[in-house]
């Protein structure tokens, strides 16, 4: 909109955007500096005055207060940065971080207020907020121009508004016919609001307001709300946790997920960072007086303003520190190298059946080879058989174990079963022989294509019941602060095997993830931590693996200063982030495609080695050397046969030639009878 000038006073066209409220026996300036409050819908105002401003300060509080707009007044000489702190607790609107003031002084007071050393570090976390939360509506009270404000770029506040009187309108309470008679019937005030420039601040020209309230807008009256933090330079700490966060040795350049999200974050709120790591390398984690070392420590001492790093949400940290809106949540797990699947490859026979089910089986076949013993040696179905127990057949136990061990091989026997009773004993057997040799084929040709690997444990409770396996976790994280705290049994557990190990062997504890991932791949060793890092380091290292359960949730999040007044703007970027999907799209980018791994995973048609079907070579090796140890009996067994045989038949020979020979007995006198 362009607005005329007529001898050096404006004469502004265009619709009236408001008109000031009705107040009666109010001065000129009371209500162009209301009509303005009201617009902008102010309901609380801090009042700041100089020497010269005391009247029209009360005036306008008198006024304020008249139609429903709370009020307070200060010198500018009182206002201190304890008493701006204690604003906070004075202000009766919902939203005590945005407070609101007006200013009326002359020219050289309001200078010498706006740039006042308040100390707005980032140590007073809520005193820095006013650079960004704050507005500003300053009447100066001079005849000088005011472009002497743009050379002046020490003003720290964001958003300040200016109205410029003529120094006669101080104190006199007929402004209106003083400013007709001083000023040529210019009746309009302009409304001028700082901007940030490469160069400092410069005035623009936002509005204009009519002695009796009127008020026509051309922009916003305070433009730089819309810009956030208007290029304020923040200091951000990180740690290297791939694939959040990633450090090049050699260009010493941060990339991943959180990095584009901090990226995001200072393209939307407007402000520029600089990465500064903690100095001992650490996460944090608090000591007994709650003194944290680590990022979280340079956030409790105020040394940054923020920390974008895959950070976890946890009710300890809760204490010293602030979090925004989760942007990803985690799950942790157990990472450990693969066992040798080698050495358990000569057990592939016996794979497709659990232990239990091989024990039953082997229980049932001599169970239900005795039952048909039973069933055909008391049938009454073979009463008429003449001298059957010397003839083979199922009513012998040798007999019937060999056919139902036959029929559970699909191959049946000699002899069968000619008895109802043994004929239905058979029928239900075969038909459990099929069940498990369907069962068990299926699942054997599974287990020679799929490679399957049996881990060592499987959870927590698995793994602290073991002794075999040494354990860690990333040392000064969450990770240390939950279990050490815990009071569930298998995390306490964990603690103290921890502490146990790190007496001898201190890398337990290391913050530093590739330490761990180097003693997992040394084996024995198991990695407690996120489950995201340990995919990423399994996509081109084949050895590895996961336990399968997950431990506890992780929530990612930004972390703020405690009791921070940012939360929720940054909060609310990261939801308007998450909801436009941009988290997958950057893990889409740095995720690595096409991994060693993952090739490797893609079904196949596979060539059987020696060492996948090695078992059955085993099995015939078992079958020969039971053979021959049953040649060797058979062979003692009829040696010892012949050898009773032939005692028999020398004793029967004996026998015979006693029974068939006459004794010769002479008479004891043949002389006699002689």
């Amino acid at each position: 909109m362009n607005c005329p000038v007529l001898n050096n006073c404006p004469n502004p066209t265009g619709n009236i955007a408001h008109s000031g409220p009705a107040i009666n026996n109010t001065s000129s300036t009371v209500l162009t500096l209301i009509s303005v409050i009201t617009y902008l819908k102010w309901t609380s105002v801090c009042v700041v005055f100089d020497n010269d401003t005391e009247y029209e300060a009360i005036y306008l509080q008198n006024s304020l207060s008249t139609i429903g707009i709370f009020a307070v007044l200060y010198r500018m000489e009182e206002v201190t940065s304890s008493n701006i702190d204690a604003l906070s607790l004075n202000e009766p609107n919902s939203d005590p971080d945005r407070l609101n003031f007006t200013v009326l002084c002359r020219l050289n007071s309001c200078q010498s207020f706006l740039q006042k050393p308040f100390d707005y570090r980032r140590k007073n976390i809520w005193r820095n907020s006013l650079l960004y939360f704050s507005s500003w509506l300053v009447g100066i009270f001079d005849t000088r121009n005011l472009t002497i404000l743009e050379s002046n770029s020490s003003f720290p506040f964001d958003n300040i508004a200016i109205i410029s009187y003529p120094t006669v309108m101080l104190k006199s309470e007929h402004q209106r016919q003083v400013v007709k008679d001083t000023t040529n019937d210019c009746e309009w005030s302009p409304i001028q609001t700082m901007t940030w420039h490469t160069k400092g601040r410069g005035l623009l020209q936002v509005g204009f307001v009519h002695l009796n309230g009127s008020l026509i807008k051309v922009k916003e009256i305070f433009p730089n709300v819309r810009f956030g933090y208007n290029q304020r330079k923040l200091l951000v700490s990180t740690l290297p946790w791939p694939p959040f966060v990633i450090l090049d040795n050699k260009t010493k350049q941060y990339s991943g997920i959180t990095i584009e999200l901090l990226k995001q974050l200072s393209y939307n709120l407007n402000f520029t960072y600089e990465i500064i790591p903690p100095p001992d390398g650490k996460w944090g984690v608090g000591s007994d007086n709650n003194s944290w070392n680590g990022m979280i420590g340079q956030l409790q001492r105020r040394e940054i303003d923020m920390i974008a790093a895959p950070l976890g949400v946890q009710s300890h940290r809760e204490t010293v520190m602030d979090f925004t809106h989760p942007y990803y949540y985690e799950f942790s797990a157990i990472l450990m190298k693969k066992p040798n699947q080698n050495d358990t490859r000569w057990a592939t026979l016996l794979d497709p059946f659990s232990p239990t089910v091989l024990m039953y089986i082997g229980i049932s076949l001599p169970v239900v080879s005795l039952f048909l013993v039973v069933f055909e040696k008391y049938n009454p179905f073979y009463g008429y058989v003449q001298n059957r127990m010397k003839t083979r057949g199922l009513h012998h136990f040798s007999d019937s174990f060999w056919y139902m061990y036959g029929a559970l091989l699909t191959q049946g026997g000699e002899h069968i079963a000619r008895s109802s009773a043994g004929r239905t004993l058979l029928c239900f057997w075969w038909i459990f022989c099929i069940i498990m040799v369907a069962t068990y084929s299926g699942n054997f040709v599974a287990f020679l294509t799929v490679s399957k690997t049996k881990l060592p444990f499987t959870d927590l409770e698995g793994l602290v019941a073991q002794s075999s396996y040494k354990w860690g976790t990333a040392g000064a994280t969450i990770y240390e602060t939950i279990f050490k705290n815990s009071e569930l049994p298998e995390r306490k557990e964990l603690w103290y095997g921890i502490i146990k190990f790190n007496a001898t062997d201190s890398s337990v504890l290391s913050s530093d993830p590739g330490v761990h991932i180097s003693k997992v791949l040394k084996g024995e060793y198991a990695y407690v931590a996120d489950k995201t890092f340990m995919d990423l380091a399994m996509t081109n290292n084949c050895d590895l693996a996961i336990a399968t359960s997950d431990i506890l949730p992780v929530q990612y999040a930004i972390g703020l200063p405690n009791n921070s007044p940012f939360v929720q703007m940054f909060s609310d970027e990261i939801i308007a982030i998450l909801e436009s999907g941009l988290i997958q799209i950057w893990m889409m980018q740095i995720w690595p495609r096409n991994g060693v791994c993952q090739k490797m995973s893609v079904t196949e048609a596979k060539t059987i080695e020696l060492v996948d079907i090695q078992s059955g070579f085993y099995l015939i090796g078992v079958g020969v050397g039971l053979a021959c140890l049953l040649l060797f009996y058979e062979f003692i067994r009829n040696k010892c046969c012949k050898r009773l045989y032939r005692s028999e038949q020398i004793q029967r020979r004996n026998s015979l030639r006693y029974i068939g020979t006459r004794p010769n007995i002479a008479p004891k006198n043949s002389n006699a009878l002689r």
